[in-house]
């Protein structure tokens, strides 16, 4: 059993397209040999009043009609062949879905938690939010977002940093679970780093090719302190974030994106809400977000320090353009 994957809450619909999520989940488990959990939410319709006596059987019925459909997917999805996965691992819940996920994921202390890409329309997501989305807000674990059609394990992983110890954590996170999914192998990780042009244009003591420079010697340090022993690529980009990220994922085909997320308050490059909540919308491949309570765990002093352009030094600093 992984030592950082122990056990894996997989949220479903109980839809043909959810199968492709518990697929993954299972997947995941197998490759971990992590304990899975199924768990469907779900709200009961509204019934004639006047059936009176009946309304508790009637209850029965459809909660016993849903456990058999849970029963069904666990197996059809081989989630059910796995090791340590038994009934009581199928959890149904009178709730709504992103409540009883995380609830779910407390309980039973969940190192990772699986859920599917929204399969509303835009327009409920930009009043509503995905259940991703919510799930992500309230994790106590890294949430993995399962896109349709996409393969597990990944062969071209795709971290975005911004040096920050939150990013340190995601980094730290994807290199136990690339390795994990291949059985110890090494597997390539690219990082980004992505510049704004702001923070580039705006320097009165450097040139542009000086920031970049220092950004990527800062990115190297920033990757050998935190993915040691791994095989790891990076790059630095001037641009603005989001679309960079999203542009280098479908040039680089990326199987999957993991990245951090800070919290709603101060000001932060990958905000949720901001950058990572559209990655989760317009990305077509899985992604794995990791909250900030994890990512605080475990940094070295060395680790904690952040990238700070106003003290960077150089050895020929530009006075005047």
């Amino acid at each position: 059993m992984s030592k950082n994957l122990k056990t894996i809450v997989i949220g479903t619909t109980l839809t043909a397209e959810s199968d492709w999520i518990v697929r993954t989940g299972a997947a995941i488990a197998r490759a971990t040999g992590a304990v899975p959990w199924l768990v469907y939410a779900y709200n009961l319709q509204a019934f004639p009043s006047e059936l009176g006596a009946f309304d508790n059987a009637w209850i029965e019925e459809q909660t016993e009609i849903l456990r058999e459909r849970l029963d069904r997917q666990a197996h059809e999805t081989g989630l059910a062949d796995l090791p340590g996965f038994g009934p009581a691992q199928t959890q149904l819940s009178l709730d709504t879905p992103h409540h009883a996920i995380v609830e779910l994921a407390q309980k039973v202390e969940a190192d990772l938690i699986v859920v599917g890409a929204s399969e509303g329309g835009s327009l409920q997501r930009a009043f509503l939010g995905s259940t991703a989305d919510r799930v992500i807000r309230k994790a106590p674990a890294p949430v993995f977002v399962v896109r349709a059609g996409t393969t597990f394990p990944p062969s071209r992983v795709l971290v975005p940093v911004d040096l920050s110890p939150v990013s340190a954590g995601a980094l730290r996170f994807a290199t136990e679970l690339t390795r994990e999914a291949w059985g110890g192998k090494l597997l390539d990780i690219e990082t980004l780093f992505v510049l704004n042009p702001l923070e580039v244009e705006g320097s009165l003591q450097f040139t542009p090719e000086q920031i970049e420079r220092f950004a990527g010697e800062e990115l190297d340090r920033f990757t050998k302190l935190n993915a040691p022993a791994t095989h790891t690529s990076h790059q630095v980009l001037i641009g603005y974030p989001r679309e960079e990220i999203l542009r280098n994922i479908e040039d680089r085909r990326a199987d999957i994106v993991i990245l951090g997320t800070h919290g709603r308050s101060g000001f932060e490059r990958m905000m949720i809400g901001s950058i990572a909540s559209e990655i989760l919308q317009r990305a077509r491949c899985n992604v794995v977000v990791v909250p900030p309570a994890l990512t605080a765990e475990g940094l070295s002093a060395e680790q904690d320090e952040t990238a700070d352009w106003s003290f960077v030094s150089d050895e020929t600093p530009v006075t005047a353009r």
